[in-house]
């Protein structure tokens, strides 16, 4: 099986043809847990994926394997929403994409550093060049945060 870094690339079934529209869909959040590489103690949290229908689709079960597969092991946040946006965009051939990843830190908490989860965003194709694009994912996350699903009630 063919490796990046230390982890095999996933394998999916990619040959599902899209639904040729201009609708964003938001898939499901996609819970994950992993290591911070600067202090070695566990953050956790959710991953947003919007996207603009490609040549292939995969399930949510694929997503949530995808996140798995990325969150593991010791890493930046940062890092781990570039990889999984650049999978996505990659292997889906989407005509735009966003991930929005939001962590809670236990070693951020722990020394009382930041009072909320840490965010980072990452978009590819036609949401990279466009604002009114991004807007429309951020606006669908946060939606889907306020409804009570990571700790907000």
């Amino acid at each position: 099986m063919p490796q990046t870094a230390s982890i095999p690339l996933l394998q999916f079934p990619l040959n599902r043809p899209a639904v040729a529209d201009t609708e964003l869909v938001l898939a499901p959040e996609v819970a994950f847990q992993s290591l911070c590489e600067h202090h070695l103690l566990p953050y956790n949290g959710v991953v947003h994926i919007g996207y603009l229908h490609g040549e292939n689709l995969l399930g949510t079960t694929d997503l949530t394997r995808l996140v798995e597969a990325c969150s593991g092991g010791i890493q930046d946040q940062q890092r781990m929403t570039t990889r999984i946006g650049l999978w996505l965009h990659h292997q889906l051939r989407s005509r735009g994409l966003g991930v929005l990843v939001e962590g809670d830190y236990t070693c951020a908490a722990g020394r009382g550093r930041f009072a909320g989860p840490k965010t980072t965003l990452a978009c590819y194709g036609s949401l990279r060049h466009s604002a009114t694009g991004q807007r429309e994912f951020l606006t669908l996350a946060r939606r889907e945060l306020r409804k009570g699903r990571f700790g907000n009630d």
